[in-house]
């Protein structure tokens, strides 16, 4: 998990360092933002499992930062739209 913490951050990094320089196309921000999101929900759900029962309950907060990333994919659709922004940039089709 500190891992793939540590990648997210070093993308963040590199990223806002890009943006400075003027040298950031959108497209690079959805990939960037798309991987972070999905890590996050993926070492949420991985602390979740290594608390197993107590990974659901108040007691920790696991299952508050899991359910707050999954928010994001189903409500907000956040992930949608970085991968419609993604794939028309590989594919060159609009399917918005």
């Amino acid at each position: 998990m500190a891992r793939r913490i540590a990648t997210a951050q070093i993308l963040a990094l590199h990223l806002s360092r890009r943006k400075d320089s003027g040298d950031l196309h959108p497209t690079q921000i959805s990939i960037g933002k798309l991987n972070n999101t999905c890590m996050a929900r993926d070492v949420a759900r991985g602390c979740r499992d290594i608390l197993r029962g107590s990974g659901i309950s108040a007691e920790y907060c696991s299952i508050r930062h899991m359910l707050n990333m999954e928010s994001v994919v189903t409500y907000e659709g956040t992930v949608t739209v970085h991968e419609l922004v993604i794939g028309k940039e590989l594919t060159g089709v609009n399917a918005f």
